[in-house]
C-alpha cells in the first residue's frame, strides 16, 4: 500500500470516528430532551390533578352552602328562584 493510500485509509477511519461521536452526542441530546419533556408532562399532570381536586372541593362547599340556605329559608329561595326565572325569561325572549 502506498503512503497516500494509507493516509486516505486513516482519514476515512477518522471520518467514521467523528461521525460516530456526533451520532452519540446527538442521541444523548435527544435522550435528554425526551427526559425533560416527560418530566415537564408529569409536573403538568400533577398540577392539573391538584387543580381538579381543589375545584371539586370548592363546588362541594358551594353546594352544601346552597342546600343549607334553602333548608333554612325555603320561602326566600322560592322567591329568589322565581325572580331569576323572570329575569332570564325577559333577557332571552325574542324581540317582537
Amino acid at each position: 500500500m502506498t503512503k497516500s493510500a494509507a493516509i486516505e485509509k486513516d482519514l476515512d477511519a477518522g471520518k467514521d470516528s467523528v461521525a460516530s461521536d456526533v451520532k452519540k452526542r446527538a442521541a444523548k441530546t435527544v435522550e435528554k430532551g425526551v427526559d425533560a419533556a416527560q418530566e415537564t408532562f408529569e409536573q403538568v399532570a400533577f398540577q392539573a390533578e391538584l387543580a381538579t381536586e381543589q375545584a371539586s372541593e370548592e363546588l362541594r362547599k358551594v353546594a352544601e352552602t346552597g342546600t343549607k340556605f334553602v333548608r333554612e329559608n325555603p320561602g326566600t329561595a322560592i322567591v329568589g328562584a322565581l325572580g331569576v326565572g323572570i329575569l332570564l325569561g325577559l333577557a332571552l325572549r325574542g324581540r317582537d
